[in-house]
């Protein structure tokens, strides 16, 4: 009987060595735990499983944990500039708007986008997409600073900026194409982001031929400039400020 104990204990002992020993040697296999090894010349364990498990963690995406902090002030400051044009627009007798001062609302948000739109691209703040957004937002930085120029200084011609907001408009259009056609880097697929870019296509077209002949109604430009600034900058301006997972389709 002792004998049967005793060769039970040794088969359970060699058991258990046995079982260590398949889980030393799969952690051994790991990449992390192969480049801890040399560093900390063999010692280190709690170091080491930091170092797996650092590696093992499901990789964050990137586009939606990080964009926020440069896309969102741009969107807030856009919305104020495309507010006041558009309800400028909507007083086409200027009973309550104030041109001026419009412009200057106008040509200050054109001028703060620079800073971020800069820096982003120094950075490469949104990885892959940086020159992808940074593009389009600067367009739309330049068009802000020639327009709100033009409300300050009341320059009555503005056919040539006119034919800059059609053809502003008309690549925009290239971007929805874009949105529309390739899947978003995070799963799934960037259909806001092309309902964004499609009425920008409308707007930009609306107010060039408005500034090239007078052919839209003023009414008209302000209530679809004034839908676009809370549709395509106020909207993703909270959603991009919101914490990972609580961004919407961003």
């Amino acid at each position: 009987m002792e004998q049967m104990g005793s060769s039970r204990g040794l088969r359970s002992g060699h058991l258990v060595m046995l079982v260590v020993g398949l889980c030393l040697f799969v952690i051994g296999m790991h990449p992390a735990w192969a480049a801890t090894v040399p560093a900390a010349g063999g010692g280190g364990a709690a170091a080491s499983l930091a170092q797996i498990a650092k590696e093992l963690a499901p990789a964050k995406p990137f586009f939606v944990t990080t964009d926020g902090k440069w896309i969102a002030p741009l969107m807030y400051i856009g919305s104020f500039a495309l507010l006041a044009n558009g309800l400028m627009h909507l007083d086409p007798e200027r009973k309550k708007a104030n041109e001026f001062g419009v412009g200057l609302i106008t040509t200050i948000a054109g001028i703060m986008w620079w800073p971020f739109l800069i820096a982003m691209m120094v950075v490469q703040g949104l990885g892959p997409l940086t020159n992808l957004v940074t593009g389009l937002a600067g367009m739309y930085a330049f068009f802000f600073m020639a327009l709100g120029f033009t409300q300050i200084f009341h320059v009555e011609s503005r056919r040539q900026l006119g034919a800059v907001a059609i053809f502003i408009g008309w690549l925009t259009g290239v971007y929805a194409y874009f949105f529309l056609t390739t899947p978003a880097p995070t799963g799934g697929t960037w259909v806001y982001h092309f309902t964004i870019a499609l009425v920008w296509f409308i707007a930009m077209n609306l107010a060039g031929l408005y500034m090239l002949k007078g052919w839209i109604k003023e009414r008209v430009v302000g209530w679809v400039v004034s839908f676009a600034a809370i549709y395509t900058f106020a909207v993703p301006a909270v959603l991009w400020s919101m914490p990972p997972g609580h961004q919407g389709p961003f």
